[in-house]
């Protein structure tokens, strides 16, 4: 066997091998995820327990949890990034990068099953039947060896497009921006919070808003994930995977969290959705073990809506023949700005207070 010879059989095994990685890695990482926030929790605790004790190991341990915890999505979402540049996928890949996906939520599908199981009176730890279900969806992906081709992508209908679009900017209209707007308000304590929250209740509560509020985000989730079924059968850049992962978590987000206010709230605890139920008053978010998941899912919703909708205006610049150039930096920039208003916003959740003079 000549050299060259060799070589190409060495880099198809690494090639081999890679693709693997990337099937397998995010649902190992979303199988994971809970215990990450139990190992957050744990050192939380040892630091709160400590007096003056050594807390270097604690500390070192929240920061590496609680990495971790965010680096499931992020594990997700690169894996969903990679097989979204083979030019032709075959079965077994586009199984895989449609799984990717479902790992990149599951910091806010936890939250939406542990809701779930509550509300049931679930006797067993919630740890239990996420382990068992990403297990045999890890089990069935890996067991899959279908070298057939995938099927041929579809394109999305131009005028649903368009109506997915004017969805979105009803939403964020009637809603969104006013909401946003009360959240940033967190860091200013309860008083303030709930006095901007009920002014813009006044708007988003409203018997006829409520209703087509409720029906437009039905209608953006299912043709969202219409479009994500058809656009994940065709190779993409990793900007446009980008707009499909940050899809993808909100389907799942404004989902539970629909199920968190209206149902469980509501319905079942009969309770007001202002300031103790969003910052899980009076445990809090982050000495609470059942609270510590809504950090992520909080921070990730925040973060992905802003993203999206950044991601939504690359392609109308781009339609609009913008350079392509500038409209990435603009998103990037765009990501970055997100990345602080959530950042901004979970700490205000967490416990940070300004004080205006």
């Amino acid at each position: 066997m000549s050299t060259a010879e060799v070589g190409h059989r060495s880099d198809s095994h690494r090639a081999a091998v890679a693709a693997r990685f990337w099937m397998a890695a995010p649902l190992v990482a979303a199988m994971l995820y809970p215990f990450t926030l139990e190992g957050f929790n744990l050192s939380v605790m040892r630091i709160a327990q400590s007096s003056g004790g050594a807390v270097v190991l604690p500390w070192f341990g929240t920061v590496v949890c609680l990495a971790l915890a965010f680096g499931v999505t992020l594990l997700a979402a690169l894996a969903a990034m990679s097989l979204a540049e083979i030019d032709r996928m075959n079965v077994t890949q586009l199984r895989a990068k449609r799984a990717a996906l479902v790992a990149v939520t599951a910091p806010t599908l936890f939250v939406f099953m542990g809701v779930i199981l509550t509300m049931l009176h679930n006797p067993v730890p919630d740890t239990w039947p996420w382990v068992v279900g990403w297990g045999i969806g890890l089990v069935l992906l890996l067991r899959s060896d279908n070298n057939s081709p995938a099927p041929a992508a579809r394109p999305v209908p131009a005028p649903l497009r368009v109506a997915h679009g004017v969805s979105a900017l009803a939403i964020v209209l009637i809603f969104l921006a006013l909401h946003l707007t009360n959240h940033l308000m967190f860091p200013t304590g309860p008083a303030t919070y709930e006095a901007v929250q009920k002014i813009f209740r006044l708007v988003y509560r409203n018997n006829i808003l409520q209703l087509l509020l409720v029906a437009l985000i039905f209608f953006q989730v299912g043709t969202g994930l219409f479009f994500v079924w058809r656009l994940t059968a065709a190779p993409s850049d990793r900007f446009r995977t980008f707009q499909i992962v940050s899809g993808v978590y909100l389907s799942v987000y404004v989902l539970g969290h629909m199920d968190s206010v209206f149902i469980f709230a509501r319905t079942h605890l009969g309770i007001d959705t202002g300031w103790n139920f969003a910052t899980g008053d009076p445990a809090g978010m982050i000495k609470d073990p059942w609270n510590i998941r809504l950090l992520p899912h909080y921070w990730l919703g925040v973060f992905f809506v802003l993203a999206h909708l950044a991601s939504g205006a690359r392609v109308i610049m781009m339609a609009h023949g913008v350079s392509k150039a500038l409209i990435d930096r603009l998103l990037v920039g765009g990501a970055v700005a997100a990345g602080f208003v959530a950042t901004w916003i979970v700490l205000g959740m967490s416990g940070m207070r300004i004080h205006f003079v």
